[in-house]
C-alpha cells in the first residue's frame, strides 16, 4: 500500500502537497524553491541559470510514460494542425505564391516532411542530452527519464506523420 503521507519541508508528517524539485542542468543541483524572473516568469536557480531545457520544458523530474505521451501528443497535434491548414486552405497559399512566380507552391505534404524532419532532429538531440546526463553524477540524472520519454515520443510521432503525408499524397 502506498504511503498517503508525504514529508513537508520541515520534516513533519501530514497531508501536504508534494514538493516539486527542479534540477539545474548547468549547476547539477536540486532547487527547492526557485525564484521567478519578473519580466519573463521563468524560474531560475541561485546561480542565475534558467530552469528550462529546450525540448523538455521546465527541468522537473517526470516519469517516462507521462513524458512519452506528452511528446507523442505534441508531435501529432502540431503536425496535424499544420497539414490541416495547408490542406483546407490551398487557395490562400496559392494567392500569396502567385506574386513569386519563380517559387513553387508548397503543399501539405511538403510541410509535413519538413515538420517530421524537425521532430526527428529534436528527438535525436534530446536523446543525446539524456545520454550525456546519464554519464554525469548527481541530481541531473533525474532528468534522464524525462528526456528519454519526450525524445521517444517525438520519434514515435514521426511514423504517424509520414503516414499522414503518404495519405495526403495518394488523396490527390
Amino acid at each position: 500500500m502506498k504511503n498517503r503521507f508525504t514529508m513537508s519541508r520541515t520534516g513533519e508528517m501530514g497531508h501536504h502537497e508534494r514538493v516539486r524539485m527542479y534540477v539545474c542542468p548547468k549547476c547539477n543541483s536540486l532547487v527547492d524553491q526557485p525564484k521567478r524572473r519578473w519580466w519573463s516568469g521563468w524560474r531560475y536557480c541561485l546561480n542565475g541559470h534558467v530552469l528550462y531545457v529546450r525540448g523538455l520544458g521546465p527541468s522537473l523530474e517526470q516519469p517516462f510514460w507521462k513524458s512519452f505521451l506528452k511528446g507523442l501528443a505534441r508531435g501529432i497535434s502540431v503536425f496535424g494542425l499544420i497539414v490541416l491548414t495547408f490542406s483546407i486552405a490551398p487557395d490562400y497559399h496559392a494567392a500569396s505564391m502567385a506574386r513569386a512566380a519563380s517559387m513553387r507552391r508548397w503543399s501539405g505534404a511538403d510541410v509535413g516532411f519538413v515538420v517530421a524532419i524537425f521532430y526527428l532532429f529534436t528527438g535525436l538531440s534530446l536523446l543525446r542530452k539524456a545520454h550525456f546526463w546519464a554519464g554525469r553524477a548527481g541530481p541531473v540524472q533525474r532528468l534522464v527519464t524525462h528526456a528519454r520519454g519526450r525524445a521517444y515520443g517525438f520519434l514515435a510521432a514521426i511514423p504517424c506523420q509520414f503516414g499522414i503525408v503518404i495519405a495526403l499524397l495518394f488523396a490527390k
